[in-house]
């Protein structure tokens, strides 16, 4: 479904074979469905049950593409249909995080803004180059990788501090982060498309 998607390594490709006789929009709809059920657990207090819901969407976001071009069914729809389900899925997640016991709606709405804005650069930079930009630390694989450590995270180390009136815990100091890392690979996606054209 991502038809300019990076190449998928060996072991993608292993994994995604037991999937090759569904359809990739299937697999997308289910990586959704895993999405927003994380981010109910989040929200629902079950944390450790969140990283494997989030490990699970995640799979299936990795393997989608892979389906596609091993069956011929890459195209551009299937390629919109993938983008908006990613950034559905995204915001469920850090909508469920940002209502926890745990978070904080002020910096997941900060933290929605810049994975947003990571995202959006790589599309733009699709659209206006042709070539989809993955630059950058903080791409969906690598807030991904931290989502799934999150929860675990998060169970085992209850410290918190007060600062200018917000608890920082595991959980908001993870939503400060992708606030901070999802502006700077957007201006970095930025800069590298701006001096290209």
């Amino acid at each position: 479904m991502k038809i300019d998607e990076r190449p998928g390594s060996g072991l993608a490709e292993l994994i995604s074979k037991p999937f090759y006789s569904l359809s990739p929009n299937l697999i997308s709809l289910v990586s959704i469905v895993f999405a927003a059920l994380a981010g109910y657990l989040y929200f629902e207090g079950q944390i450790l049950l969140f990283a494997i819901a989030v490990i699970i969407s995640a799979g299936m976001d990795a393997i989608d593409g892979q389906v596609a071009r091993h069956t011929g069914k890459a195209s551009k729809k299937g390629d919109l249909i993938d983008h908006v389900l990613d950034r559905y899925s995204d915001i469920f997640i850090i909508l469920g995080i940002a209502l926890s016991a745990y978070g904080n709606i002020f910096l997941g709405m900060l933290a929605m803004e810049g994975i947003l804005m990571t995202s959006y650069m790589g599309t733009q930079a699709q659209a206006l180059s042709a070539v989809r930009d993955y630059g950058g630390v903080a791409g969906r694989a690598n807030r991904l990788l931290i989502l799934i450590v999150l929860g675990p995270l998060q169970f085992l180390v209850r410290a918190s501090f007060i600062y200018a009136g917000t608890v920082i815990n595991v959980t908001n100091a993870t939503l400060i982060l992708f606030f901070i890392l999802g502006n700077a690979t957007a201006l970095y996606r930025f800069s590298r498309l701006y001096h290209s054209l």
